[in-house]
């Protein structure tokens, strides 16, 4: 019930989330920062065969497309695969793309990715536990997984400064983007139930993902510097201390 119910909110966000994507693709700078991390993760051996879970609107698809590598993403909102099709169209990529529950991939055998890799989505599941397990069995031995994400909505600091920091982002945001970032109080109180929300991460991931079966390779906190992105610093940086990345290998 509550995965339909999370799918909903995120079909009703793929408009906005599609926006955040193009905004990302008319900066080369944001093209090429988030295509090295890729590479830190994955490594620099060609056309591996990846799952992008939580695709959204394709962001990581397209990135690695244009990088060599067989992408599939999948999302359990219909509304995001839409938009991510769409994308595929539009900058020319060859992604298999479908509707799907990301703790429950029956489509995919096992062992059959060299690596997955999600941004922003872990959080919003509703079994983040069996996500992981899952991912675990579909990669192959050897087989990387790497995990953007952060502790969102985890005991909000809500000094003055974050306060005016967010208003400033606010603004920029909605210039930039040309959407208006805010959820209703329904949409807070739905998310506010997600395991992941209520818990301290990455350390709650880390444990997770040892349970499954994975090795921590490398775990990192603010790994987008200031310096690197200013601008999406300003947009963004207020939650850069909850973000984090997690590398993680299939033994």
């Amino acid at each position: 019930m509550m995965l339909k119910e999370i799918s909903k909110y995120w079909t009703s966000s793929s408009v906005g989330y599609d926006k955040v994507i193009q905004t990302q693709f008319r900066s080369r700078k944001t093209v090429r920062l988030w295509k090295q991390l890729l590479i830190q993760g994955m490594g620099l051996k060609s056309r591996q065969k990846v799952l992008d879970v939580g695709t959204g609107p394709g962001f990581f698809s397209i990135l690695l497309s244009q990088m060599g590598h067989q992408a599939t993403a999948v999302d359990a909102s219909r509304g995001m695969i839409e938009r991510a099709s769409r994308n595929f169209d539009r900058y020319g990529c060859k992604v298999q793309a479908y509707v799907g529950d990301a703790a429950d991939l029956t489509a995919e055998p096992d062992n059959s990715f060299d690596a997955v890799v999600c941004r922003d989505m872990v959080w919003t599941l509703p079994d983040p536990q069996k996500a992981y397990a899952e991912w675990h069995r579909i990669l192959k031995p050897g087989g990387t997984l790497i995990v953007f994400d952060g502790n969102y909505m985890y005991k909000e600091n809500k000094s003055l400064f974050r306060r005016l920091w967010y208003a400033l982002s606010w603004m920029l945001i909605l210039i930039t983007e040309k959407r208006i970032r805010q959820r209703s109080s329904r949409e807070k109180s739905l998310l506010s139930e997600l395991p992941f929300v209520n818990v301290l991460r990455p350390e709650a991931d880390e444990q997770a993902l040892l349970h499954a079966g994975f090795r921590i390779f490398d775990t990192r906190r603010n790994f987008i510097p200031a310096r690197k992105l200013p601008l999406n610093y300003l947009k963004y940086g207020y939650e850069n201390v909850n973000r984090f990345m997690i590398i993680a290998k299939k033994e």
